[in-house]
């Protein structure tokens, strides 16, 4: 039975690789949105914390590893159970890995990328509505210096991994830069696809007697 270092490491590189061709078609979706007005800015900033966050699953893919016995491979119920608890064990490291991600240097560096980049999409807005995390509310200067031409105003959101929403009620827009919807998005692709994969494997595999 082939080691399962050796199995995750397929199964990852098979996310990664439809993960990468879900992002070219989301940025083809972004440029038929940006041609007919529609929605433009949300694709195209959730694409930016998507990336983020495929680069932390490559990179922890080495600490998911896990032992599947026999017992799992013949049993559907509970080799079920398992491919759920290893995608949440593999979302769980995601999460400390951003976590640690918004305590430095780079996190605000981020934040004030993600507030130009949204407020591109939001241009010709007379007031931005900043939403972020409790413990974000201190880059408040730092975001409105980054677009010193736009209006911003600041509230709390519900949202915990970080990253920020922006909105503009005069034009009707809303920049989701949360790195929770982005998340929460890819946790539903990550959780399938790793599901089908290892169902996969398990066909496949020839256990010895």
């Amino acid at each position: 039975m082939p080691d399962i270092n050796q199995k995750l490491d397929r199964f990852t590189a098979k996310i990664l690789a439809e993960a990468a061709a879900e992002s070219r078609r989301a940025m083809e979706e972004v440029q038929r949105r940006r041609e007919q007005r529609i929605q433009e800015a949300e694709d195209e900033v959730l694409k930016e914390a998507y990336d983020y966050i495929h680069t932390e699953v490559s990179r922890i893919q080495a600490e998911a590893g896990r032992g599947v016995s026999r017992h799992m491979l013949d049993n559907k119920r509970t080799l079920s159970l398992r491919r759920k608890e290893m995608a949440q064990e593999v979302f769980a490291l995601v999460r400390a890995k951003i976590a640690a991600f918004t305590r430095t240097d780079a996190y605000t560096r981020r934040m004030a990328a993600l507030m130009t980049e949204a407020a591109g999409y939001l241009a010709g807005a007379k007031e931005v509505l900043v939403t972020l995390r409790e413990e974000d509310m201190g880059l408040r200067q730092i975001l409105t210096d980054a677009v010193p031409l736009m209006h911003l105003t600041f509230q709390p959101g519900d949202f915990r991994m970080g990253g920020l929403v922006a909105e503009s009620p005069d034009l009707g827009l809303r920049v989701d830069a949360s790195f929770d919807s982005a998340a929460e998005e890819l946790s539903g692709h990550f959780a399938e696809l790793f599901g089908l994969s290892l169902s996969d494997e398990s066909e496949r595999t020839v256990l010895p007697e």
